[in-house]
Formats: C-alpha cells, sequence, structure tokens
C-alpha cells in the first residue's frame, strides 16, 4: 500500500507507544506500506523538536535519533515532483493551504499510475476521495491492515 503520510501524524511517531509508531516500525509491515512526505514535513517536525520533547517526555538526543531515521521509512519527496498539482491542490483545499502539499504530492502520486492513499487525522482531507485517493486516520488504516 503506498501512502502519503502527514505530518500531524508523524508527530506521534515520537510517542513512545504510538500506533502511527507501530505500523511504521513493524517488520512484517515494512513490505506493505511504502510511505512518502513532502520535503517540508522534516522542516515543519524540526521547528517543533521542543514542543515534541516536552510533550511526549523525550530528549532532544532522542529526539535527534528519531528525526534522522525517518528518511528510512518514508520516501521524502522534493516540492519540484509534485509542483504543477499544487494549484489543483490548492483548489480543493482552499481553506486549508497547510494541508496542500500533502494533497499535491498525493495527486501527483496518482497521476504516475499509482493506487495511492493519504494518512491523515484531518477529516477535512476526506474531500481527497473525490479525486481517487482513499484517506486513512490512523485507526481506520490499522484496521485496513488487519491490526
Amino acid at each position: 500500500m503506498k501512502l502519503v503520510v502527514d505530518s500531524n501524524v508523524m508527530f506521534s511517531f515520537f510517542k513512545k507507544d504510538s500506533t502511527p509508531k507501530e505500523l511504521i516500525l513493524d517488520p512484517e509491515l515494512k513490505y506493505n506500506l511504502e510511505l512518502f512526505a513532502p520535503e517540508l514535513m522534516l522542516n515543519e517536525i524540526g521547528r517543533h523538536k521542543d514542543d515534541i520533547c516536552s510533550k511526549f517526555n523525550i530528549s532532544p538526543k532522542d529526539f535527534d535519533i528519531m528525526f534522522s531515521s525517518l528518511p528510512l521509512f518514508i520516501k521524502i519527496v522534493k516540492k519540484n515532483s509534485f509542483n504543477e498539482f499544487l494549484s489543483k491542490a490548492e483548489e480543493i483545499l482552499s481553506l486549508h493551504t497547510k494541508d496542500v502539499p500533502y494533497a499535491a504530492l498525493s495527486l501527483s502520486l496518482k497521476s504516475r499510475g499509482y493506487d495511492i492513499g493519504l494518512w491523515s487525522n484531518e477529516e477535512r482531507l476526506k474531500i481527497l476521495k473525490k479525486y481517487g485517493i482513499k484517506v486513512f486516520s490512523t485507526s481506520e488504516l490499522a484496521k485496513e491492515l488487519g491490526l
């Protein structure tokens, strides 16, 4: 299953026993899940380092270790790879511009023939179903994967 993963889901990756962390690190799912994210996700997570460390009670060193491991599990995609879909994503998500890069990347991958989904807990992104992109919350994804 190919999924674009949004930053809100990835914030939970830093929580000790979170479902996103379990799904991403599960060795049996490693070959069933192919995750993608726009490069800006790393910037967004990095900007919130102090908040993440405080909220999930982890040290800055542990954060840095986990943060540096993210590209091992998620294919980080540069903005120029999905630029042509930004205006369409802006049109679809006119009131929620922070989610535009995730929608644009999803639309770009869909246009390349991938059966692509979006892993996000943002209910408003369900509108992407109209464009052939299934949106999974974390609980929906766990259920889909039989967990």
